[in-house]
């Protein structure tokens, strides 16, 4: 018996990292909340070893649009990669994502890099109603709108003009470029499946970025191109 304790203890210590102690005097639900933790954190990490820094470019032309007394929302914002880039220029800087395990990560990362003008909530992006008029000088979203079915989209565009005087959206330029580096993109939107693909295809056949800001009453006053012409950062009004 005291052969297999110490088994049990060796098979648990390595997943303690995952899940508070307290999870643990009883192995099966021990295993199903560090297998859910683990997944968590796989999701997260993902993001950002795998996606993120594909993406630092497209980062750097939104934080042009952004000054420094600005108060920014960042809509759908992951892993929080881009918030907290542009909590170095804004004034303060608020990331939303409805997913949890993300926003807990976006957080974290921020805490432990001592940044103290950015904060992180779970929120859906399509109801901001605790939000205020104008609340914001600027709300952006990056790399997210090509994600969401037509009226979602359309819906959450609107709700961030409401809540900031000036809107800036960076996603897929349309129409992409023949060239390796959007036959690159069309791949990994491939490789995604399911109803993102769906949603991407949609939005490139729609033309992008232009028809969805406007069916949300939104006028683009400029246009950054990046990425070898594979992404835009649209500033609207």
């Amino acid at each position: 018996m005291l052969r297999n304790k110490y088994i049990r203890q060796c098979a648990v210590a390595p997943l303690r990292r995952y899940a508070p102690v307290h999870f643990f005097p009883i192995l099966p639900h021990n295993y199903a909340v560090c297998t859910r933790n683990m997944k968590l954190n796989i999701k997260a990490l993902t993001y950002n070893f795998l996606i993120d820094p594909l993406l630092s470019g497209l980062r750097k032309a939104v934080a042009k649009e952004i000054s420094g007394s600005d108060m920014v929302i960042d809509i759908a914002c992951g892993t929080g990669t881009l918030a907290t880039e542009l909590a170095h220029r804004a004034g303060h800087v608020t990331g939303i994502d409805l997913d949890e395990s993300l926003i807990s990560f976006a957080q974290s990362r921020a805490e432990k890099k001592g940044i103290s003008n950015v904060d992180f909530r779970v929120h859906d992006a399509s109801n901001l109603s605790i939000y205020t008029e104008n609340e914001f000088d600027i709300a952006v979203t990056s790399m997210a709108i090509h994600q969401f079915p037509e009226d979602l989209a359309v819906k959450i565009l609107i709700e961030m003009k409401r809540i900031a005087g000036k809107v800036v959206i960076a996603d897929y330029n349309c129409p992409m470029p023949r060239s390796l580096s959007g036959s690159v993109a069309f791949g990994i939107e491939r490789i995604a499946r399911g109803d993102h693909y769906r949603n991407f295809r949609n939005y490139m056949s729609k033309g992008g970025l232009t028809w969805f800001a406007d069916r949300a009453g939104l006028t683009i006053r400029s246009r950054t191109i990046n990425g070898n012409g594979v992404f835009v950062v649209a500033g609207c009004e």
